[in-house]
């Protein structure tokens, strides 16, 4: 109790969506670094470029962290998200278009801002937890790990400075995918299919830092950003406060049951 107020304090991760999260942030970063770095001692095309770290390690780092990323992206945080049983209040839906028109309206009033992080202190769940806008972004951050993902794995040289793979079909399936399909539409803007490649997976990279900085940025303009990663960080668990809205009573699926789509 704080005065006569109740202090509601919630679970908001678990120990797998913190390795998640923090995985998820690293390996990007690693990813980021290192291709822009591959990207600038490619167009330099000089010998002697490469004085920080050579080519060859750099690229096998870079391809056994962007596994581990998409690892993370498209099999742990999924497998996470359902296990809680409550994937749907991260994905973008109907109700978000009414808290997101709310949200444009109580720009101007700040009385009239909905609050979006809904916690149930009964169920010790959250009926929503993220902000319409955040889900709209993992949208476009998710479009941009598909784009850059495919492109890269069009890209992928089996042969590394320490493994060496020579797989014929491979490289003829590859072939003929970036010279002749990729190819044919690359011609149409004068370019090869490599360089289209190349092309989109750099402008996606582009775009994935574009949209984490957007992400960042509207992170820290909420006032319960501290709490935030403190919950990621440090803890999981957060305090509610004015910006929430605390809710009681069972699930709206069952009353007085746990919803099904539960592992734990």
């Amino acid at each position: 109790m704080q005065g006569n107020q109740e202090v509601v304090i919630g679970k908001r991760y678990g120990l797998k969506e913190m390795v998640a999260h923090n995985l998820h942030m690293l390996t990007c970063v690693i990813l980021i670094i290192s291709g822009l770095y591959m990207m600038k001692q490619f167009n330099i095309c000089a010998a002697d470029s490469w004085g920080f770290i050579s080519y060859d390690p750099l690229r096998l780092i870079h391809i056994v962290v962007a596994i581990l990323f998409l690892l993370m992206n498209w099999v742990l945080i999924p497998y996470n998200l359902i296990s809680s049983g409550h994937i749907f209040q991260y994905i973008f839906g109907p109700k978000d278009i009414v808290r997101l028109k709310d949200a444009f309206v109580g720009i101007f009033n700040k009385e009239q801002y909905p609050k979006y992080t809904i916690y149930n202190k009964t169920t010790g769940h959250y009926e929503n937890a993220l902000h319409p806008v955040v889900k709209l972004l993992c949208i476009f951050e998710g479009m941009a790990i598909v784009l850059i993902a495919l492109t890269g794995f069009i890209m992928i040289d089996l042969n590394f400075v320490v493994i060496h793979f020579d797989i014929p079909l491979w490289n003829d399936l590859m072939t003929w995918l970036v010279e002749d399909v990729i190819g044919f539409f690359a011609a149409f803007i004068n370019m090869t299919g490599v360089q289209l490649v190349r092309s989109v997976h750099l402008w996606a990279t582009y775009w994935f830092v574009i949209e984490l900085i957007f992400h960042l940025g509207f992170l820290f303009i909420d006032p319960r950003t501290g709490k935030y990663f403190k919950a990621m960080f440090l803890t999981g668990k957060e305090e509610m406060d004015e910006y929430t809205e605390v809710t009681e009573g069972g699930h709206e699926e069952k009353k007085e049951k746990h919803p099904i789509i539960v592992f734990r």
